[in-house]
């Protein structure tokens, strides 16, 4: 009977601090008009529908845009809160342009509150012995260093305001998918910088927020990714090539390239949890957002490592 009674005080205790933990998380800050938010990677996907649903919680965004075609959609879709400009991570003048925009649009009352390092690509989806240093360094260069530069010249604003980071992970960040190694690695190390900027930021007041969304539609796939996959097949050496076989274009996660078709088509599940993450007084460090991203791929990083491998490992060539 002690032994009831103990399990049954630990489990309201456990039920009374999740409502307490609950309640402080839905408390929220003012998105007021004095708090600019940076969001990079602005085109399409995520970023787009953050900088729209911002827009309408009357939100100040500084978007960037890779693309002018990208910019003038973005454009045309928003209020005069929303300033949006060129974009290119992976360069530093353009960076260094965008640390000038800001600066010179912040009035005296205003504040840089916080960067969202969006911008993401998947270059190349195929085995890893199909992969060259190009591939990782197109894929590295956007998701990992790209998001790293981006903070290192907004960091001094940050630090002014005290404000927030934001940066897209996934749950390949968890559980590593075959035919992505480039992007595997990039997520990961990703949330590996996250966490050092958190805690060499921890008694500067400036807070870091990890994103971990599953499968969304997004169009992250580039058009001519198959194309991309059929010319790194044939630059293989002859004895590689004969050990995949060109079947190996139309199988298993390779064959997933180019088609959102089985992805997730709500982003505001996404951007809801950025928004969080933007304003709430007691945001969390660590959001998995989707479809099996806490039921199924946070549960498989604690069970031993074989049941993740059996259930994703690539098709045998």
């Amino acid at each position: 009977m002690e032994v009831f009674t103990f399990f049954a005080s630990v489990a309201v205790l456990f039920a009374i601090c999740k409502l307490i933990e609950n309640y402080l998380r839905s408390l929220y800050i003012d998105s007021s008009r004095s708090r600019w938010v940076l969001v990079t990677g602005c085109d399409t996907g995520f970023g787009h529908r953050l900088t729209l649903d911002l827009d309408k919680r009357g939100a100040r965004v500084f978007a960037g845009c890779l693309t002018a075609e990208g910019e003038k959609r973005l454009k045309e879709k928003c209020s005069e809160n929303i300033v949006t400009f060129r974009l290119d991570v992976t360069r530093e003048d353009s960076i260094q342009n965008a640390v000038n925009l800001v600066s010179s649009t912040l009035a005296e009352n205003e504040v840089l509150w916080a960067v969202v390092n969006n911008a993401g690509v998947l270059h190349i989806a195929a085995p890893l012995e199909w992969q060259t240093k190009e591939h990782y360094d197109k894929t590295l260069s956007v998701n990992l260093y790209g998001a790293i530069m981006i903070t290192k010249a907004f960091l001094p604003l940050l630090r002014e305001s005290r404000g927030r980071l934001v940066n897209m992970s996934s749950v390949a960040s968890m559980v590593a998918f075959p035919g992505v190694v480039a992007y595997n690695i990039s997520k990961s190390a990703l949330e590996a910088y996250t966490d050092t900027f958190r805690r060499e930021m921890y008694h500067v007041g400036v807070t870091a927020h990890l994103i971990q969304p599953s499968g969304f539609a997004t169009r992250i796939f580039p058009e001519n990714a198959t194309l991309r996959l059929r010319q790194a097949f044939f630059e293989l050496p002859e004895n590689v090539k004969e050990f995949y076989g060109e079947k190996t274009i139309h199988s298993g996660a390779v064959a997933q390239v180019g088609s959102d078709g089985s992805f997730d088509p709500d982003l505001s599940k996404v951007t809801t949890a950025i928004q969080h993450a933007l304003f709430a007084r007691y945001p969390k460090y660590r959001y998995p957002v989707g479809r099996g991203s806490v039921a199924l791929f946070w549960i498989l990083t604690k069970l031993p490592e074989i049941v993740a491998d059996r259930m994703f490992a690539a098709a045998a060539p």
